[in-house]
């Protein structure tokens, strides 16, 4: 890396890193909107992850940048959840998450999508065989 690429940590570098974060969302979002299937995906979703775990002193941003992605859910956004948060089983997602489910008028459609979410907090993760890190 360039030193002229590291910036000091009264919040340049944090900076950084969230928005390498949110710019890897933006892929993901724009490929997942393209395509059918996770496979074209998961390198993307793997960089995702690897960014979350990278930085752990940003986890309450991050926990923020992943809960943001709840409402509206667009195409893209299961995958993103569901594989880091299979890893890493950060509570306060999986609060949100939940917290989502019990609005009142929440859509029946937006519940399944939650409840897929939800799923991926458990070691029997029903999507898991479709992805490469976790088809063991």
């Amino acid at each position: 890396m360039l030193m002229e690429n590291i910036k000091p940590r009264g919040g340049g570098l944090i900076a950084d890193h969230v928005e390498k974060f949110r710019g890897i969302v933006r892929d993901i979002l724009d490929i997942a909107e393209a395509t059918y299937g996770v496979e074209d995906l998961e390198w993307h979703l793997e960089r995702a992850l690897l960014v979350l775990q990278q930085n752990p002193e940003l986890r309450p941003q991050f926990e923020s940048e992943l809960v943001s992605l709840l409402d509206p859910i667009e195409e893209g956004v299961i995958e993103i959840v569901s594989y880091t948060m299979h890893e890493l089983r950060w509570p306060a997602v999986e609060s949100a998450i939940g917290e989502k489910i019990s609005e009142p008028g929440v859509d029946v459609s937006d519940v399944r999508l939650y409840s897929a979410m939800l799923d991926a907090f458990s070691d029997s993760w029903r999507d898991r065989d479709l992805y490469a890190r976790f088809d063991r």
